[in-house]
C-alpha cells in the first residue's frame, strides 16, 4: 500500500453507543444517524431545512450547531480525507468513496473506499492499548464526530512511521542490547544462572525449585500461578546442537507447558538451528536473552557482576 497522504481527518462514532460499529466495519460503510433529516434534502443541499429539523429535535443550541456541522462535514467529505473510529479493541481508519450519502433499511451511510483498515500500511495491527494518548483519548468523545489533531501523529500511525527522536532511542536500545550481550558472556556460570532466574521471576513467574542444584534435566522450574501452568528452564553457558537435542528430547510435555533452553554461547550449529514452533521447547539465544535483560532493567546487575 502506498503512503497515505491527507489534509483533513475526522473521528466518527458509528451509532449511539456503537450500535453500528460491527455492521459498518463488516460492510465497508460509515453508518450515520439523522433519522429526522430527509435524504432528499441532503442530496439537494436544502441546508436551511435540514438545520431547522435538527434544531427542532436537539434543543441545546451548541449541540444542535455541532450536529448540523457534523452532517455537513460528512456530506462534503471526499476521498482525500481520513476517517477513524474504534471497534473490537482496535483502531480503524478509512477513506470514503467520492459520492453521495446513501440510505438502506438500517441507516444513512457513506461507502468506505476499500473498506475499513485495522492495520497500518506496513501491516501492523493497530491495537487501542498501543496508541498515542492524543489519539486514544478520542474513544471517550461523546458527540458524533470531530476533527482529529494533530495530523502528524495520525499520519505516522497510519503509515507506520516514527519521529527522529523515536528512531534515535530505538537505535540506542539496540546498541545497549548488543553491548549487554557481549557483557553477559563474561559472567561466571553461577551468576549467569542467577541472572536467568531474575529475568523470569521479574516477568511474574514464581520459582518453585532451587536454582541449578537437584534436578537432572532442568535448572529451574517456574509456576504461572494465574494460569496454573508450569515451566522448566535449562541454563547453559555453552552448548552444542547435539546437547540441545538431547535435552529437548527428554522434555516432558505432560507435566510442563514449555522448556526454555537459555544459552549465552551456542556453537554455530545451535545458533543456526530453527526450533519447530509446536515442539514445546523455546531456544533463547544470546541476543534474545540480552533484550530480556535490558527490558527487565537488569543491566546494572550485570555491570556489578562483570567489573
Amino acid at each position: 500500500m502506498e503512503r497515505i497522504e491527507f489534509d483533513r481527518a475526522y473521528y466518527i462514532k458509528l451509532g449511539e453507543r456503537g450500535k453500528w460499529e460491527q455492521s459498518s466495519i463488516e460492510e465497508g460503510k460509515m453508518r450515520i444517524g439523522w433519522t429526522n433529516v430527509d435524504l432528499e434534502d441532503i442530496l439537494r443541499g436544502n441546508w436551511e431545512t435540514i438545520e431547522r429539523a435538527i434544531r427542532y429535535k436537539v434543543k441545546n443550541t451548541g449541540s444542535a450547531t455541532h450536529d448540523f456541522n457534523s452532517l455537513k462535514t460528512i456530506h462534503n467529505s471526499n476521498h482525500g480525507d481520513v476517517w477513524i473510529t474504534f471497534y473490537d479493541s482496535k483502531f480503524w481508519w478509512c477513506r470514503l468513496e467520492d459520492g453521495p450519502i446513501l440510505e438502506d433499511e438500517v441507516s444513512k451511510y457513506r461507502l468506505a473506499d476499500g473498506g475499513w483498515h485495522d492495520r497500518n500500511i506496513q501491516g501492523k495491527v493497530l491495537l487501542t492499548n498501543t496508541l498515542p494518548g492524543n489519539i486514544a483519548q478520542l474513544q471517550a468523545y461523546r458527540a458524533t464526530s470531530c476533527t482529529v489533531r494533530p495530523f502528524d501523529t495520525l499520519r505516522r500511525l497510519i503509515n507506520g512511521e516514527h519521529t527522529s527522536e523515536f528512531i534515535a532511542v530505538v537505535d540506542a536500545r539496540e546498541e545497549l542490547v548488543c553491548r549487554t550481550e557481549a557483557l553477559i558472556r563474561h559472567l561466571h556460570w553461577k551468576d549467569f544462572e542467577v541472572l536467568v532466574d531474575l529475568v523470569f521471576s521479574g516477568a511474574g513467574w514464581r520459582r518453585r525449585s532451587v536454582v541449578g542444584e537437584t534436578m537432572k534435566f532442568a535448572d529451574i522450574e517456574f509456576e504461572d500461578t494465574i494460569n496454573a501452568e508450569s515451566y522448566q528452564v535449562q541454563v547453559k553457558s555453552r552448548s552444542s546442537l547435539d546437547e540441545f537435542c538431547e535435552y529437548s528430547g527428554r522434555f516432558n510435555r505432560d507435566e510442563f507447558r514449555k522448556l526454555f533452553y537459555v544459552v549465552h554461547s551456542p556453537d554455530d550449529a545451535l545458533a543456526a538451528h530453527e526450533v519447530p514452533p509446536d515442539s514445546g521447547v523455546v531456544l533463547v539465544p544470546p541476543r534474545r536473552l540480552s533484550a530480556m535483560v535490558v527490558d527487565a532493567g537488569l543491566v546494572g546487575w550485570v555491570l556489578e557482576k562483570t567489573i
